[in-house]
């Protein structure tokens, strides 16, 4: 006669390897401040934005290829001292010491550093309000209502026209851009990096207005990301700027 033998069935438990009742467990991911949420590589555009930031670094590198050689000329340029007069057989100095207008330098500075704080909140935020949107959650209130990227562009207006009253005050004292060497690296140098501070604004600025635009939130936060890299870039070389002319002011 046939034995039987009893399978006693196991029936699968939670967070269990395989079956059908197999519930998976939601890994938490987290973000810049410690917060779980949805990890950034499987946020929309991420592939997008690395080949951004990789664009930003090489634009950055060229920049900073640009400056070294301006300043290896201002240096070179300071140390020759002056040029050779040949009826008279001397040499003739023509470099100018600048009396630089530190306070308001200064004040340009911490404008500038304000500006990148602002700048890297923004970025944070709209990288926390992406996670939450990429799990279908409201973003909270106070991420969704402080206004960091207007505040950036207010404080980098506020730089410029720092840099305004700068050249102003170098003006008065018969400073300009044709006359001394060292008048014109000076309105050289700082006027090249206003100049490149001023194209991030504008890519800040469609960030800002994307919403009236129409734009998708994936292209504003891209872009507000991809300038973040840059502006600090920019606060950076602003210092050795800075330093390039208190050093090499006589």
């Amino acid at each position: 006669m046939p034995t039987i033998s009893h399978v006693t069935e196991r029936k699968p438990t939670l967070g269990d390897g395989g079956g059908p009742g197999k519930t998976p467990r939601r890994r938490g991911y987290g973000g810049d401040d410690g917060d779980h949420g949805q990890p950034e590589e499987f946020l929309p555009g991420q592939r997008r934005l690395r080949r951004y930031r990789v664009g930003v670094a090489v634009f950055s590198m060229c920049v900073t290829i640009l400056f070294a050689g301006l300043a290896s000329a201002y240096i070179v340029r300071q140390q020759m001292g002056g040029l050779w007069d040949s009826d008279h057989g001397t040499l003739v100095s023509n470099w100018r010491p600048l009396t630089l207008p530190y306070r308001q330098l200064w004040i340009n500075s911490l404008l500038l550093i304000a500006s990148s704080l602002t700048l890297e909140l923004a970025r944070r935020g709209q990288l926390k309000k992406a996670e939450f949107a990429a799990m279908g959650i409201l973003a909270p209130r106070l991420q969704r209502e402080l206004p960091w990227l207007g505040i950036t562009l207010l404080l980098a207006c506020g730089f410029l026209a720092g840099q305004l009253l700068v050249w102003s005050n170098l003006r008065h004292q018969g400073v300009y851009l044709s006359g001394s060497p060292s008048g014109s690296f000076f309105y050289l140098l700082t006027g090249l990096h206003a100049v490149h501070l001023a194209g991030g604004m504008v890519v800040l600025l469609y960030a800002l207005m994307g919403g009236s635009m129409k734009r998708k939130f994936e292209s504003q936060r891209i872009a507000v990301d991809a300038t973040g890299w840059y502006w600090h870039f920019m606060a950076v070389l602003w210092f050795c700027i800075f330093a390039l002319l208190h050093f090499g002011k006589g």
